[in-house]
């Protein structure tokens, strides 16, 4: 939410107000350059306002020589920028006293505060900042928490998961939460408050000082303020590693500050806050000893890195593991392989009509063909191609290629004989497994074939007067219909050839990536047919292995050439 926004949704009604002579005192500092006899007149107007100021200033954080014992004189002492800043701080604490938030923890509160102004005030030091203003800006720069918390209570329970963020998760999850944040609340309440101009801006923009045009100083004071809060989180932040490595990063970079000093200034925190607390009369617990909390970062980080290390011990074991079952995995589709490969039909030589190829897109394949001679010199044949991937394709696919060629030797008639196959396979076939095929007889004495295709992609005839035929699917495929009937065609080759393919080469790419399709295929064997059959599927199968897209799905051929008559 943006400042307008914020302007928006909090009226300065809402907002907590000074005493009236503070207000006063704030403004004549701001607007011009007081006599110290008018601030002197302004500070004891209010009696309250008036002993506090001597309480403070006397107290051991100011260190004073003498004893200050009127408003005259600490005003004359401390100077209009530190006498602004003290009204300011005492302002801060008492705008929320007597403001009781149930289920807030306002001491805890008041502890990171003190924290961040400490460090602010020491890291003014180093940079030749007025370090009473930088305390008073790093008392005040997370004030507008307190407010969001004090306008919506029922948020409070958040306070204990906010206090241990570091700052960058802190501001987003307060974003979140309010939707709102304390620096937009800071920018209303610097004016209800009429906060000195260059106060107001770093206030407003120490968690973005780089998006925000500044003068030298604002800048500085808005650096000092962004990375005190990373240091005051070192006290408080459940992840001190993290908060460590980033607070000793930033003053280095933002002002030029060593990481020895920043570790001097968080040694000397704890300390300086009981002082500061001391000092503006508010109550903090015993402040941790930063030797203590680097120990038990170290502690940490040496356990985090233990469990590191167990649980990279774990992942190479794990690793190693996998590799081993790989390996074993591997072994077996090795094995796999060659049983598929085994039931693959033998060459049957040069002068043999049938010729088949297959390629796998993966470790196994779900084509298929066979081809067998029967005693009375007549040839069984198929190509399939199993629905799905994988080990169970395989394994249907060599049940398939069993039972073809046991029933084949009995029945002599391809259509009742993918009749059987299809009851034995919609029997046992898992849910959605089945089998696209094509099956024949081919009689090479007559060039006689008997032709079912079951599902298949169509089968191709070219004459030897170069003319293309094709045999289309006109049965279901095998393994989806129970008691389905598979009806034979009857074709004579007269010399010419017949190709059966599966889905993977019609489907297949080209090398500028588009489909094949049929007639592709067609024109293909037209250029083809010349050569010795197996020649022909070296070149088709060549023709996809040089594509630029790799092959996807498996690819079977099984030629047929007829020689009768030749």
């Amino acid at each position: 939410m943006s400042a307008d926004a914020a302007l928006k949704t909090i009226k300065p009604s809402d907002l907590p107000s000074p005493p009236q002579a503070a207000i006063e005192i704030m403004r004549a500092c701001s607007t011009r350059e007081p006599r110290t006899r008018e601030l002197s007149r302004i500070a004891s107007s209010d009696p309250q306002l008036t002993a506090e100021i001597l309480r403070v200033v006397n107290s051991p954080f100011f260190g004073m020589a003498n004893k200050i014992q009127s408003i005259p004189r600490a005003v004359t002492v401390l100077g209009q920028r530190a006498l602004r800043s003290l009204v300011l701080c005492i302002s801060v604490r008492d705008s929320m006293s007597g403001r009781e938030i149930p289920g807030f923890d306002t001491t805890q509160y008041w502890e990171d505060a003190l924290r961040r102004a400490v460090a602010a005030r020491m890291l003014g030091q180093l940079v030749r900042l007025d370090p009473d203003e930088c305390f008073t800006a790093g008392l005040l720069q997370d004030f507008g928490m307190l407010v969001m918390i004090y306008l919506q209570p029922e948020w409070a329970g958040m306070w204990s998961e906010l206090h241990q963020q570091d700052p960058v998760s802190r501001y987003s999850l307060e974003r979140d939460t309010f939707e709102n944040t304390h620096d937009n609340v800071i920018k209303v309440l610097s004016k209800a408050w009429s906060l000195p101009e260059d106060l107001a801006l770093a206030l407003g923009s120490h968690h973005h000082c780089d998006d925000v045009v500044m003068q030298e100083e604002q800048s500085k004071l808005c650096k000092i303020l962004y990375s005190s809060d990373w240091m005051a989180a070192v006290f408080s932040a459940s992840d001190k590693n993290l908060v460590l490595d980033q607070c000793r990063e930033l003053p280095n970079e933002c002002l030029g500050i060593s990481q020895d000093k920043v570790d001097e200034i968080l040694a000397a925190m704890p300390e300086q806050v009981a002082e500061a607390a001391s000092a503006l009369g508010l109550h903090v617990t015993q402040q941790q000893d930063f030797e203590q909390i680097m120990r038990d970062a170290n502690v940490r980080l040496v356990e985090e890195n233990t469990t590191y290390q167990e649980l990279t011990w774990k992942l190479e074991k794990a690793l190693k593991e996998r590799d081993r079952l790989a390996e074993e995995l591997n072994k077996e589709l090795e094995l796999a392989r060659e049983i598929q490969q085994s039931l693959q039909p033998k060459d049957g030589g040069d002068d043999f009509p049938l010729t088949g190829i297959n390629i796998a897109a993966k470790e196994l394949s779900g084509d298929f063909y066979d081809f067998f001679s029967l005693p009375d010199g007549r040839i069984y044949f198929n190509i399939g191609d199993v629905s799905g991937k994988g080990v169970y394709a395989a394994l249907l696919m060599a049940k398939t290629i069993s039972l073809f060629h046991c029933l084949g030797k009995q029945i002599h008639d391809p259509g009742i004989l993918l009749s059987q196959i299809n009851d034995e396979i919609c029997e046992t076939s898992i849910r959605g497994m089945f089998i696209t095929m094509i099956a024949g007889l081919y009689n090479p004495k007559t060039g006689n074939v008997s032709l079912v295709n079951a599902g298949n992609p169509p089968a191709l005839v070219l004459k030897a007067d170069g003319k293309v035929g094709a045999f289309e699917a006109d049965a279901p495929p095998i393994g989806v219909v129970p008691g389905a009937e598979f009806t034979k065609k009857e074709l004579n080759l007269k010399g010419g050839s017949l190709y059966m393919f599966s889905d993977g080469v019609s489907e297949g790419r080209t090398a500028s990536g588009e489909m094949l399709g049929i007639r592709g295929f067609m024109k293909m064997i037209l250029k083809l047919n010349k050569l010795a059959p197996k020649e022909q599927l070296k070149k088709i199968v060549g023709f996809f292995q040089q594509s630029s897209e790799p092959i996807r799905d498996d690819i079977t051929v099984l030629l047929l050439r007829d020689h009768h008559g030749k």
